[in-house]
């Protein structure tokens, strides 16, 4: 805590200006960030109008076109809470809405910022099979180990050393730290 994992995940999105040098980002990078605050959701608007100001239609990662409909279907709202005034969702499921937004922008970078925190158990399995098929690279921020063991390749770790890249997964990290305090 308090290593600026979050700054990180601010300064690549722009919502925060470095002090000092610079962040470039390519031309053709569309970045979607799933911040720790919700942000963007009108209280006032239903779910699904609410969806199709964003798209019509989302694209799987196959390139197949899927309707807003079904992707609320995907992400565990029913059809008869498609109507539901946003203001009246329960903070889990404004959480999940406030992904599909994301998600439905089309993102080809995501950047999440403690993703699991408020999600109950099949939203966190719907997150991890969209991770799983996402084509981008992903940058995430956890500290739920589980969430980093089903979803990582790659762990940057923020120690008391400095930065230090380990390939794998969470447990593959731990293995690692582990090996290399014992060869110490």
């Amino acid at each position: 805590n308090g290593t600026g994992k979050s700054t990180l995940l601010n300064l690549i999105s722009g919502d925060l200006a470095p002090d000092s040098g610079f962040v470039e980002i390519g031309e053709t990078i569309k970045i979607g960030y799933f911040s720790q605050q919700i942000r963007g959701l009108d209280d006032s608007k239903r779910v699904i109008n609410f969806l199709q100001e964003v798209a019509d239609n989302a694209q799987t990662s196959s390139g197949e076109s899927i309707s807003v409909v079904n992707l609320l279907e995907q992400f565990l709202f029913p059809r008869t809470t498609h109507g539901t005034l946003i203001e009246k969702l329960s903070g889990g499921e404004k959480k999940r809405l406030y992904l599909l937004k994301i998600l439905l922008e089309r993102p080809n970078v995501l950047l999440l910022d403690e993703p699991t925190n408020d999600l109950d158990i099949a939203t966190l399995t719907v997150l991890e099979h969209f991770l799983q098929n996402f084509a981008g690279p992903v940058i995430t921020v956890s500290h739920d180990r589980y969430f980093l063991d089903k979803v990582a390749s790659k762990i940057i770790a923020f120690e008391e050393d400095g930065v230090v890249t380990y390939f794998g997964n969470y447990t593959d990290y731990l293995d690692e730290k582990k090996f290399l305090q014992e060869k110490a």
